[in-house]
């Protein structure tokens, strides 16, 4: 079984690719947001674990937990958790901070290696690997991006009108990684010319997100090329 990869997948697919600016706004003001994404992540996690759900994930000798039950309770925690960061936020004063961001994620993957059959961590089958670099590369990295600007200067235009052709951006540099022989060097000339264009000529972009966002695509590239030709 594949199931620790696939549930990290339909994590990162639930929590940024289908959680847009709007969803992210909406579950901090209302339970009803809340809700919306809260349940977008069972129905992600069971439709990439279907085939595997009616097994035993959790077998100790107190409890046996199927996959039903995990994907459940994979919910309840990733709710628990969102809940209390938004409540830190809004009563204590918590900063909204790249640090909290990064605990959230720490949070949320933590429950899914627990509540995962321990025989299939190193099981990675070949389609995950594309598809999680290709959300790592998309909305990750763009939060990840804003919250690190922010910290910095106290505002951020990646999650502006731009989002999405910054996105494309890396997802071509990264696709790049995937041509045969030495043709993928040629991702390098792409990360070397969107420097070139909106950075030392235009200024368009922050040195946070020309090294996060260059870096990401330089590693995922890699990660994704060396599994698939391996």
């Amino acid at each position: 079984m594949a199931v620790f990869w696939r549930l990290i997948l339909a994590h990162f697919i639930a929590d940024f690719t289908f959680q847009t600016n709007k969803v992210a706004s909406w579950k901090r003001e209302s339970r009803t947001g809340m809700l919306v994404h809260i349940l977008t992540h069972p129905v992600v996690a069971y439709a990439l674990v279907w085939p595997y759900l009616s097994m035993i994930w959790v077998d100790t000798r107190w409890i046996q937990l199927n996959g039903w039950v995990c994907v459940a309770l994979i919910t309840l925690f990733h709710w628990l958790e969102d809940e209390w960061r938004v409540w830190s936020i809004q009563e204590t004063g918590s900063p909204d901070s790249t640090g909290f961001f990064l605990w959230d994620q720490v949070v949320h993957i933590t429950m899914i290696l627990a509540l995962s059959p321990t025989l299939t961590l190193t099981t990675v089958e070949p389609w995950v690997v594309p598809v999680l670099c290709a959300a790592l590369l998309a909305h990750f990295v763009s939060v990840l991006v804003f919250f690190l600007e922010n910290d910095l200067w106290g505002h951020s235009g990646v999650l502006g009108e731009k989002k999405y052709w910054f996105i494309g951006e890396r997802l071509i540099g990264a696709s790049l990684f995937l041509l045969p022989g030495p043709f993928f060097l040629l991702a390098f000339g792409w990360l070397g010319w969107i420097a070139y264009l909106y950075y030392y000529k235009s200024q368009e972009r922050t040195w946070v997100h020309l090294v996060v966002g260059n870096t990401a695509v330089v590693l995922l590239g890699l990660l994704a090329r060396g599994l698939l030709f391996s």
